[in-house]
């Protein structure tokens, strides 16, 4: 949602019984415009609220969120849900699949993770696929070999770009932000999908439900 919402959502969603919730800051990034391109004010500042739930809970309290704070309407903010499974270690391959043939989510979150300053050209590959937008947030590597003259631990800045697309258009956004972005090549970046069970206020201000 747009900067400075975040603690209204997050108390909220407390009162409908969410236990508590983590905030990041980043930025979203609008449709394209030659004119706020130039002016560098192609991009708007948000925060992103991530709350663990039941999945019992998870889908009423979207609804209820989703109402309250009008995310029907354009530029209100989106709420989407991913699942999380937490495999026993006894599980067979089996229980895994039937598992999996249940869960047939239309939407995908896609995550890319590369070094600061890459995200506009991540977006501009998902764009050209077919993305509307995104948005990024800023975190660090770690783990970075430290043989240099200081004994100082290095870690890199990073910019992760979340985007959410349609199932179809996965494939096709993925395979061009790997090429552009050239995360075949060792320490360039880091790509993946996630399933969404549920969203509210993409795009044509529509619902979709896995």
């Amino acid at each position: 949602m747009n900067r400075g919402k975040a603690n209204e959502v997050l108390n909220k969603a407390k009162e409908c019984g969410a236990t508590g919730g983590t905030i990041f800051l980043g930025k979203g990034t609008m449709q394209s415009n030659k004119l706020l391109d130039i002016l560098g004010l192609n991009e708007a500042q948000k925060e992103i609220l991530m709350i663990a739930t039941t999945e019992e809970m998870c889908s009423d309290l979207q609804d209820k969120l989703s109402e309250h704070f009008l995310f029907s309407k354009k530029n209100k903010g989106i709420a989407f849900s991913i699942p999380f499974v937490r495999w026993k270690l006894k599980t067979n391959e089996e229980e895994k699949r039937e598992i999996r043939r249940e869960f047939n989510p239309s939407h995908f979150c896609i995550m890319t993770i590369v070094d600061k300053g890459k995200s506009k050209d991540c977006i501009k590959a998902a764009k050209a696929a077919g993305a509307r937008g995104g948005t990024i947030m800023h975190g660090h590597g770690a783990g970075v070999p430290t043989d240099y003259y200081f004994p100082l631990i290095i870690e890199p800045q990073k910019d992760i770009v979340m985007i959410l697309t349609a199932k179809d258009n996965v494939a096709a956004i993925k395979d061009r932000i790997i090429a552009d972005l050239e995360l075949y090549k060792e320490g360039k970046g880091v790509i993946f999908a996630l399933p969404v069970s549920k969203i509210s206020g993409l795009i044509e201000n529509k619902e979709v439900r896995a």
